[in-house]
């Protein structure tokens, strides 16, 4: 009605019913939406929809890193520095606020068009500090993309995951574009 373009992500109707992916839809809307930073995607309503859950955020016009990282590419130096920077930023208020995202991956960072400047999107397995938020997994339990996770997360030890959770992915993702192919 105020004449902003927005995406919507719906949880797909055939999850509706699962409450665990349910359950993991909106923790990710309450995770981002709590956020305001200018390298977080802003979430601006969350709500249901014919009992789908939906979240309405800002369109973003660029492309995630993943796709720009194909092939071996090697980025340049000065570019990787101001990404990094800015993903550490955006990393320090998520924590600042109690939330750890724990899937810091080129695929969750955007890179918009005409520059440099990025957004991070999908808070889907975040976890929050408050206890009514907080993500239910058991001991054991993975989350997370294998390529970027810190051990304490690999092992399935989530009483250990915390910001340096993030900051590790966030180095992994720095080192593949220096390198043009995963740390690990």
């Amino acid at each position: 009605s105020i004449g902003r373009t927005i995406a919507i992500k719906f949880l797909h109707a055939s999850l509706c019913e699962d409450e665990q992916y349910r359950g993991r839809f909106l923790r990710e809307a309450r995770a981002a939406g709590i956020l305001s930073h200018p390298s977080i995607a802003t979430v601006h309503d969350v709500g249901e929809i014919e009992g789908r859950p939906y979240m309405a955020m800002e369109l973003l016009e660029g492309d995630p890193l993943n796709d720009l990282m194909t092939g071996g590419t090697l980025f340049p130096v000065r570019e990787v520095v101001e990404i990094g920077i800015q993903l550490g930023r955006a990393l320090d208020y998520a924590h600042s606020k109690g939330i750890v995202h724990r899937d810091i991956k080129p695929a969750n960072i955007i890179r918009l068009k005409g520059g440099n400047l990025i957004k991070v999107t999908d808070f889907g397995i975040a976890h929050m500090a408050s206890s009514s938020m907080t993500q239910h997994t058991q001991m054991g339990d993975v989350l997370g993309t294998p390529q970027y996770m810190a051990p304490e997360q690999a092992t399935g030890q989530h009483a250990n995951v915390d910001g340096r959770t993030d900051v590790f992915a966030l180095g992994a993702v720095v080192y593949e574009m220096f390198a043009g192919v995963p740390a690990f």
